[in-house]
């Protein structure tokens, strides 16, 4: 349970920002960086789910989702993790 709240807040990490962004990807990139993700790894965290993810998963994580949906989402949110996370 930890393991996914940590994914979980990761991925919220991600998604929050500011510049250029509009609707979900705003609202994924705004929470990634209210959570202390710098600005490029929120880029690149929110346009990679947004990618991968269907619109309605993406929709939903942008509005904070439930554990279910997050959970259904993990493997996309690690591998986006692991793909923008600076070494």
């Amino acid at each position: 349970m930890r393991l996914t709240a940590g994914l979980v807040m990761a991925a919220a990490l991600v998604l929050a920002g500011c510049g250029g962004y509009a609707g979900d990807a705003k609202a994924v990139h705004d929470m990634c960086t209210a959570n202390g993700g710098k600005s490029d790894y929120c880029d690149c965290i929110t346009k990679t789910l947004e990618a991968k993810l269907s619109k309605e998963a993406f929709a939903d994580i942008a509005k904070g989702g439930t554990e279910g949906a997050l959970n259904a989402n993990l493997d996309a949110i690690d591998e986006a993790n692991k793909a923008c996370a600076k070494p």
